[in-house]
């Protein structure tokens, strides 16, 4: 799995010693700074206002530094409709932007409109989701590295025993069979862990606290629950009951991690999500293909992984009305794209916590 190390130090070394691949460097004369748009289907939940402050952040500062030329964000009205989303896409192709990074409502409704920005020679980059048209590129976390990650977070904060219960996500649907599949293998790997009892509870903290009020009474004693975000719910149906509270798996928004860091929940507890900051690392990669270095049509990128010790840190950096994010650079992407060329994804460092002035 990904390794967390401490302020990213093996990362930076990696940087300071010129080790990452020479084809991920451009020359600043090769062309000229490209334009980008941002195409949102929706700003509609706190992971998605999250995702477009990390962007504009990241891409005020690299108009700054002469990366990018301009960059402009378009966000759909409506909640996440793939034709108000179309719409919008035409009006920004009006401006021929060079790159064009998108966060789409549909993996398929946008296909032809995304092709007619490829025709007129833009680079699509999607991130959060996927999309099988051949000349988008896609940047994305994955699934099953963020059910590893958080699952033997778990694992080691019980100490590689006793039992636990499997809180799953949206019932049927493919993140949550793929996160499935992994945390079965886990617990195959490790059957000292006893699972017992499995709960959907779409990684949301409120129906985590009602699915485990209505059945904590059967269960034995808990030592962890397996999840994907949704600890602080689970703390509050155990505090409710007057149990003891086990390891858990927390989202990192803002207010989820001052509850962790108030003494909610048991030493060894995590916090995983998927990375707002996707938005980020999607505009690094399209700027390294715009200047025409060979990326994976596919790259993957870490979810964000707060681990007990790191936690105050985050607190500091993150708003209650937050997720916490990692602060991409040219240099941590560059470094993420020379793992994913070498298929040493799974090895790469993790991000520094971020730094906010």
């Amino acid at each position: 799995m990904f390794k967390s190390l401490t302020k990213g130090a093996a990362l930076v070394a990696l940087l300071a010693a010129g080790a990452l691949s020479p084809t991920l460097s451009f020359a600043a004369d090769q062309k000229p700074a490209p334009t980008v748009a941002l195409s949102n289907a929706f700003l509609g939940n706190a992971w998605r206002r999250s995702m477009i402050t990390a962007f504009e952040e990241a891409a005020t500062q690299a108009e700054k530094d002469g990366l990018i030329k301009s960059f402009q964000i378009s966000n759909a009205p409506g909640e996440n409709s793939a034709t108000e989303q179309i719409a919008q896409l035409k009006a920004l192709l009006l401006d021929q932007p060079d790159i064009l990074l998108v966060n789409p409502a549909s993996p398929t409704a946008l296909n032809p409109t995304l092709q007619q920005a490829c025709n007129q020679g833009t680079v699509v980059a999607v991130f959060d989701s996927s999309t099988d048209l051949e000349c988008a590129y896609v940047v994305t976390n994955s699934f099953s590295d963020w059910a590893r990650l958080s699952t033997q977070a778990i694992i080691d904060g019980i100490g590689g025993k006793g039992n636990v219960v499997l809180a799953r996500g949206v019932q049927g649907s493919p993140p949550e069979i793929e996160m499935y599949k992994v945390q079965s293998q886990m617990f195959k790997d490790n059957p000292d862990v006893n699972v017992v009892a499995e709960l959907f509870t779409f990684c949301d903290s409120a129906k985590a606290q009602e699915a485990l009020l209505g059945t904590i009474a059967s269960l034995p004693e808990v030592d962890g629950v397996v999840g994907c975000g949704e600890g602080l719910g689970t703390i509050q149906a155990f505090q409710t009951a007057g149990r003891e509270a086990p390891v858990v798996a927390f989202a990192p928004s803002g207010r989820a991690l001052k509850f962790w860091g108030e003494g909610n929940g048991a030493s060894g507890s995590v916090a995983v999500m998927s990375d707002p900051g996707q938005g980020v690392a999607a505009l690094f990669t399209a700027i390294n293909i715009y200047h025409g270095q060979k990326v994976p049509r596919t790259t993957i990128f870490p979810p964000v992984v707060v681990s007990d010790e790191a936690r105050d840190e985050w607190i500091k950096v993150v708003d209650d009305d937050e997720i916490a994010a990692w602060q991409w650079t040219k240099e941590l992407v560059d470094a993420q794209l020379k793992a994913n060329i070498e298929g040493t994804v799974k090895d790469a460092p993790l991000p520094p916590v971020p730094v906010r002035n």
